[in-house]
């Protein structure tokens, strides 16, 4: 059990706990201690159990704002795909770029698609960044086109470009267990906040 799920677990048997607490101050349906000290040991036990809340509020938020973060750090370290190029690479980068440049503006999809699935059978840095740089402005702006961001070959456009960008980056792994722990945290999330409502509703009766 992770510690998202610990604190869900807490949440969820809080209110079984306020229960006993409750039925403790309790014999034969009366109060077991004066007016002012039952009222302070009640409130006691209620506090302890929003407590529980705020802690599980405050675990999840920064669970979910860590994991926002390095998704983001990704983002930007994939935004310029020449930033993974040393200086020779890029030197043979400037020689390419006006050609890839020209096929990714003015080839159609399923040629340019070629290009890009081509310069994937090896392993030349400079071109694969190219294409990625270069595809990815293009698809961008098939996509913003009235109707656009369909069909097969935008489809296999956008593969042949995620796999270079696999290639360069290596973070697909990375991205995907982000995506599972910020998937998570939102669940966590929502049901916490759900439960803090019905105590407001009930002032913490169960």
């Amino acid at each position: 059990m992770n510690d998202l799920e610990r604190h869900r677990s807490a949440v969820d048997g809080a209110g079984a706990t306020l229960a006993a607490q409750k039925a403790a101050l309790h014999r034969d349906g009366r109060p077991l201690y004066a007016p002012d000290e039952q009222q302070r040991r009640e409130a006691e036990a209620l506090a302890a159990f929003r407590e529980t809340f705020a802690v599980a509020a405050d675990a999840t938020r920064a669970e979910l704002a860590d994991a926002e973060a390095e998704l983001h750090r990704l983002d930007r370290a994939e935004a310029d795909p020449l930033a993974v190029l040393t200086a020779d690479d890029l030197t043979k980068a400037n020689a390419l770029a006006p050609f890839v440049k020209e096929d990714a503006e003015g080839l159609p999809l399923a040629a340019l698609a070629d290009r890009v699935e081509d310069a994937m059978q090896g392993y030349d840095r400079p071109r694969l960044a190219l294409h990625l740089r270069y595809g990815q402005r293009r698809l961008e702006a098939e996509r913003a086109k009235e109707g656009g961001g369909y069909g097969d070959e935008v489809a296999r456009l956008d593969a042949a470009l995620s796999s270079i960008r696999q290639r360069l980056f290596g973070n697909r792994e990375k991205r995907e267990a982000l995506a599972v722990r910020i998937a998570a945290a939102r669940r966590v999330q929502s049901h916490v906040a759900v439960t803090q409502t019905l105590d407001q509703v009930y002032g913490g009766v169960r």
